[in-house]
C-alpha cells in the first residue's frame, strides 16, 4: 500500500509541476506561409476549391468562424476566441485564442477578405513533415494565432475559419481521467486485500 501510495503522489506533484510550468506560446500567421489561396469572393465558391482539394476542409469540417462585426460560429464558439486588431471595420490583424474545452484535430485555417487579387488564404496548421506536411505549422490547438500583415491598407480580413475533425479532449480532462483510473485500481487493490 505505501508504495502505490507514493507512487500515486509522485505523479499527482509530477502533473502539478508540468501544468503549472506549461508556457503559452504564440504562433505568427503571416500571408508567405499559406498552403493554397485564391482570388474567389463567394463562400460557396471558395468551399468548392476546398472541397476539391482533397484536404480536410470545406463545409463539412468547419468547426469554428469568427466573422467581424458580427460574431462566433460553429461547435468550437466555446473552445477559441478572436480578437480583431488595427480597425474596427477592416482589420488586417487578429488573435485567436484557445479558452478552453476541446481542441481541433487535424487543423486548417482559412483567411479571408473578398475585396483583393488574392481574397483568401489557407494554413495547414498540422504538424510539420517534409514529406505529407511540407506546409504544416505545427499548431497544437492551444498556442494563440497571431494574423499579421493581411491586406494592410487595402481592406482587411472580413473573417476567419478553423477547419478540422475529431475534436480531442484538453490535456486538463486527460490527467484527470487517468487520476480517476489511477485512483479507481487503488480501491479496487484495496478491496481485494481486505
Amino acid at each position: 500500500m505505501k508504495k502505490f501510495r507514493n507512487f500515486l503522489l509522485f505523479n499527482i506533484t509530477f502533473f502539478a509541476l508540468a501544468t503549472l510550468f506549461t508556457q503559452a506560446y504564440a504562433l505568427p500567421i503571416t500571408p508567405g506561409m499559406e498552403l493554397m489561396s485564391g482570388s474567389e469572393n463567394s463562400q460557396s465558391a471558395i468551399d468548392a476549391v476546398l472541397t476539391a482539394s482533397g484536404y480536410d476542409v470545406g463545409p463539412a469540417f468547419e468547426l469554428y468562424k469568427n466573422e467581424v462585426g458580427v460574431g462566433e460560429f460553429g461547435a468550437f464558439a466555446g473552445s477559441y476566441q478572436t480578437v480583431f486588431s488595427n480597425t474596427p471595420d477592416d482589420p488586417s490583424e487578429a488573435t485567436i485564442s484557445w479558452t478552453g474545452g476541446a481542441i481541433i484535430d487535424n487543423p486548417f485555417l482559412l483567411v479571408k477578405d473578398g475585396r483583393n487579387d488574392i481574397s483568401w488564404y489557407l494554413f495547414d496548421l498540422r504538424p510539420y513533415d517534409s514529406i505529407l506536411r511540407p506546409f504544416g505549422l505545427g499548431w497544437d490547438g492551444m498556442d494563440d494565432l497571431v494574423l499579421s500583415n493581411f491586406w494592410p491598407d487595402q481592406g482587411g480580413i472580413s473573417h476567419v475559419t478553423l477547419y478540422g475533425r475529431n475534436p480531442v479532449p484538453e490535456p486538463a480532462t486527460m490527467m484527470l481521467l487517468g487520476l480517476g483510473l489511477i485512483g479507481l485500481a487503488g480501491i479496487g487493490r484495496k478491496t481485494r486485500k481486505n
